[in-house]
């Protein structure tokens, strides 16, 4: 029913440039040279919408102006060595130049959004295999970067954010530890507390976790800030000493799902705390590491976060 909906309102969208178009048409004095305006409503179609509804145009188009030729011909013949038979000649030929080239258009249109389909999938096979050699890196967090995911996506999406930010907030958070590659097992699987060198290792993985993305280019490179910036602290204390908005909206949503899903699950060094426990941390934490616009929106979607993360992902979801 959703998509029948959708379809209407395109057609309706195309439709009414096609009226507008002929709306203006009355108050031109040359209008066989003004039937050359029809081919924008036809081309918009094509565009955005593909062959079907630019070929719909094209057809409403002729059919608009096949009804004004017939009712008021003396709009289209001027002077006496015109005629009828020139008159529909020429809408013929308009008429089979703008369905044809509307149709081709439409068609162009579809064959470009089949081939950033197939990138778009290979991208997000790409990110799904890279999350899946992020976890394995580290054994104790299997499945951290997946859950880590769906729970920056519910609070980018419960703040508003648009559905493309909503995709990089929720692919930056897939691989918001991917710099965790460069850092030796040992020192991720460590029992008892790291050595200031071990902990300066493991804090540069966001780093280097930029460094790794940086060269894929393209629409990664709207994913690096939050993947860089993920551990900084809202009041300033982090390592780069971003504070507040200057860092950016994705890496302080990512930065409260990653802690939250760090804080309730187990790790070598210590049993995960129960899930009221973890959110009354990321609470009391409020304007310090975290942001508060964020913590607050995280508190009003905690009662669904269990729902929303199945135990074993059969495949991820992004």
């Amino acid at each position: 029913m959703a998509g029948y909906f959708k379809v209407d309102k395109e057609l309706i969208i195309v439709f009414l440039l096609v009226a507008i178009a002929g709306f203006i048409f009355f108050f031109v004095y040359n209008q066989r040279a003004f039937l050359n305006f029809f081919y924008l409503p036809v081309l918009v179609g094509a565009y955005f919408y593909g062959k079907r509804y630019a070929t719909s145009s094209a057809l409403l188009s002729v059919i608009v102006i096949s009804l004004i030729a017939y009712v008021y011909p003396d709009t289209f013949i001027h002077g006496h060595l015109d005629s009828q038979l020139n008159l529909w000649l020429d809408i013929l030929t308009w008429g089979g130049f703008l369905t044809i080239t509307g149709y081709y258009m439409g068609l162009l249109y579809e064959k470009k959004e089949k081939a950033t389909k197939e990138i778009r999938l290979t991208y997000r096979g790409i990110v799904e295999m890279l999350s899946l050699v992020i976890d394995s890196v580290d054994k104790e967090t299997q499945s951290h970067s997946y859950r880590v995911s769906i729970i920056s996506a519910m609070i980018a999406r419960e703040m508003r954010c648009s559905e493309e930010e909503i995709e990089n907030i929720r692919i930056a958070a897939l691989l918001h530890d991917i710099g965790k590659i460069g850092v030796s097992s040992m020192i991720l699987q460590k029992i008892g507390k790291l050595s200031p060198e071990e902990r300066q290792h493991v804090d540069i993985h966001t780093k280097h976790g930029a460094d790794v993305l940086h060269p894929m280019g393209g629409r990664v490179m709207h994913l690096i800030p939050f993947v860089l910036y993920h551990h900084e602290k809202y009041d300033g204390s982090g390592s780069q000493a971003l504070e507040g908005e200057n860092i950016p909206l994705g890496a302080r949503i990512i930065a409260v799902a990653d802690v939250y899903d760090a804080l309730i699950s187990d790790r070598p060094y210590r049993k995960g705390l129960p899930p009221l426990q973890a959110k009354e941390e990321i609470l009391s934490n409020s304007g310090k590491q975290f942001d508060p616009n964020v913590v607050k929106i995280f508190d009003s979607i905690f009662p669904k976060i269990d729902s929303e993360i199945p135990l074993i992902p059969a495949r991820f979801d992004f």
